[in-house]
C-alpha cells in the first residue's frame, strides 16, 4: 500500500462529529404474507405504540414510521416489585423492509456473509436497567423476543431510535418540486442521502457501511445541491487520494474505520472517478486548490488505464465495473468512462496528452458505431455501452440521440441492472438535450419505487423481478442506498420547482 501520510491528515481534519436525534416507534404491526404487496410480505398496522409487556416466548414488532439508521434505547423493568430473580434475554430482529423480518434467518443462503443480517441477543442480567444496542443499525421496523422462561413478565419502556448522522434535513437547502410524484422522489432521495452521510459518505448504512468511489461521485453531486457538506466530501476525496494501492492505483473503496484502509484490487473506471470527483467539486465551488494538489494523483489513474486500453480493448472487461450485470463486455463503456474522464481533467487544466488521448479514444469509439449502435468487439450489443458513448463526448447531438433512441427498442439481455447505472442514463439524456425524457424516466422508475413501499432509494430495484438481488438474497439487499440518491440533483437540476 502507498500511504501519502499530508493527504490522510487533512481527510483527519475534516472529520465531524455526528448529529443525533431520537425517533420513536409509532404502531405494533404483524408482519404477514400478503400476495397484493411487494415482495409479497407487509406489515399490517394493529395499534399505536405504546410500552411493551412480554412473557416468555413472546414477540413484537414495532414501526418506527420511517428509515431509521442509529442505535436502540429501551429500559426494561419487572412488573410487579420491579426487581427479577433471574436474567432476562431478548433477541432484537431488524428490517429495512418487510421481507427482512419475513425471512428465517437460519434459512438465509445469499452469497455475502449472514453475518450482515439485522439482528442480536441481548442479556439483562438486573432489572430495572437501560439496555443500549452497541450495533448500529438501518431500519424501520424492529421486533424484540423475549426468549428467557423465566415466569414473571417484562416491560419494555421509552423505547428509541439515537439516529445519526453527518447531516440534518432542516439543514438541507428548501425546495418545492412542480408536482407531487416530483417531491415525493425528491424527499426520499435526500433522506436516502441524510442516512448514508455518517463519518464517511457510506454506500450504505445497512451494508457494506464502506466508502466507494463510485458512490461518492454520486452522493457528492447530490450533496452540493442539497446539504453542501463540502467538509464531507473533502474528507472522503483525501482518503483516496491518501491510501492508494502497490501500484499507485486508487482503490475503489476504503475501510474508514480499520486499517488497512484500502483494497489491492482495483475497477478501472471507479478509479478514473477520482477525476470525476475532483471535477466536479471544482464546478461546483469554484475552488481550484483540490484540484491543483490533487491533479498529479488523477492524471495517474488515466495514464494507468490508458496502458490497458493499448494492449487489448477486449481484455478491459476484466478489473471493470460499470454495472452489475452478468456477462457484461465491458470494453466499450469502459473507453466511454475513459473519455468521459479524459474530457473533464483537460477541463481543469488543458495538457497536449489529455487533447491527443481524448482524439484517439473518441476516433476508437466511431469504430464502434455500426448503424447508429455500439457493439463491443465480441459483437455485443448492451444498453451500457451505448450510454457512455454518448457521454464519451465522441458524437454530436444528433448522433447521441440516435443513438439514445434506439435503446428504447433495443433487444438485449444487457439492460441496466442498478440505479447506479440508470443515473448516468439520465445524464446521457441530458446531454442530447431530451431533458423531458430525463424527467419521465425519473417519474416511472422512482415512481415505482416509492410505490412499492420503499422510504428510501434502494441498491437494486427491478419492477419485472421483485426478488432480484446480486447476492442471490432479497432479503440482504440494502433498501437505502447512497449510489440511487440522484433524482433529487437532476430533479434540482432540471425543474425550477414552485
Amino acid at each position: 500500500m502507498i500511504t501519502n501520510a499530508e493527504y490522510v491528515k487533512k481527510a483527519d481534519l475534516y472529520k465531524r462529529p455526528l448529529m443525533t436525534r431520537a425517533v420513536k416507534p409509532v404502531y405494533e404491526v404483524e408482519i404477514i404474507a400478503d400476495e397484493k404487496a411487494y415482495q409479497g410480505v407487509s406489515a399490517r398496522v394493529l395499534g399505536e405504540a405504546r410500552p411493551v409487556t412480554l412473557m416468555s416466548g413472546d414477540s413484537v414488532v414495532l414501526d418506527f414510521g420511517e428509515h431509521c439508521v442509529g442505535y436502540v434505547n429501551l429500559f426494561l423493568h419487572c412488573v410487579g416489585e420491579g426487581i427479577s430473580d433471574s436474567p432476562t434475554r431478548l433477541k432484537f430482529s431488524f428490517g429495512e423492509f418487510p421481507l427482512e423480518l419475513y425471512k428465517n434467518h437460519s434459512d438465509y443462503k445469499g452469497l455475502l456473509g449472514n453475518g450482515w443480517l439485522q439482528y442480536e441477543e441481548k442479556t439483562a442480567v438486573f432489572t430495572p436497567c437501560a439496555v443500549r444496542l452497541d450495533r448500529r443499525y438501518a431500519f424501520r421496523y424492529m421486533r424484540v423476543e423475549r426468549l428467557d422462561n423465566a415466569p414473571y413478565p417484562m416491560v419494555l419502556d421509552g423505547i428509541s431510535a439515537e439516529c445519526v448522522s453527518a447531516v440534518s434535513l432542516e439543514a438541507a437547502e428548501k425546495y418545492k418540486a412542480s408536482d407531487e410524484l416530483l417531491q415525493r422522489i425528491y424527499d426520499a432521495s435526500i433522506c436516502t442521502l441524510r442516512d448514508c452521510e455518517q463519518d464517511v459518505f457510506e454506500d450504505g448504512p445497512k451494508r457494506d457501511r464502506r466508502l466507494w468511489i463510485g458512490d461518492l461521485r454520486l452522493q457528492a453531486l447530490t450533496d452540493y445541491t442539497t446539504f453542501k457538506n463540502l467538509d464531507l466530501i473533502k474528507r472522503c476525496i483525501y482518503l483516496f487520494a491518501g491510501y492508494l494501492n502497490s501500484k499507485g492505483e486508487v482503490a475503489p473503496c476504503v475501510y474508514p474505520d480499520c486499517p488497512p484502509f484500502r483494497l489491492e484490487w482495483t475497477f478501472a473506471d471507479y478509479s478514473m472517478f477520482l477525476v470525476s470527483c475532483i471535477y466536479d467539486y471544482y464546478k461546483a465551488t469554484g475552488d481550484r486548490t483540490l484540484a491543483d494538489e490533487l491533479y498529479g494523483v488523477a492524471f495517474n489513474q488515466l495514464e494507468k488505464v490508458s496502458s490497458r486500453i493499448d494492449a487489448d480493448l477486449q481484455a478491459t472487461s476484466d478489473g471493470t465495473f460499470i454495472d452489475w450485470c452478468p456477462s457484461l463486455d465491458k470494453s466499450v463503456a469502459l473507453l466511454g468512462v475513459y473519455a468521459y474522464c479524459l474530457g473533464q481533467l483537460n477541463e481543469i487544466r488543458a495538457d497536449a496528452w489529455l487533447e491527443s488521448e481524448i482524439k484517439r479514444t473518441h476516433a476508437r469509439l466511431r469504430d464502434f458505431l455500426k448503424d447508429g449502435v455500439l457493439v463491443t468487439p465480441l459483437g455485443q450489443v448492451s444498453q451500457h455501452s451505448q450510454v457512455w458513448g454518448v457521454l464519451s463526448g465522441a458524437f454530436d447531438r444528433d448522433e447521441c440521440r440516435k443513438i439514445l433512441a434506439g435503446l428504447d427498442t433495443l433487444e438485449t439481455e444487457y439492460t441496466f441492472r442498478t440505479p447506479y447505472a440508470r443515473h448516468y442514463y439520465i445524464e446521457a439524456l441530458v446531454f442530447a438535450g431530451l431533458e423531458d425524457k430525463a424527467l419521465s424516466f425519473i417519474r416511472d422508475f422512482w415512481g415505482r419505487i416509492l410505490d412499492s413501499g420503499y422510504d428510501c432509494c434502494p441498491e437494486i430495484f427491478n419492477p419485472d423481478n421483485q426478488f432480484e438481488s446480486p447476492y442471490e438474497a432479497a432479503e440482504i439487499n440494502s433498501a437505502c442506498h447512497a449510489w440511487s440518491c440522484t433524482p433529487a440533483y437532476w430533479i434540482k437540476r432540471l425543474c425550477k420547482g414552485e
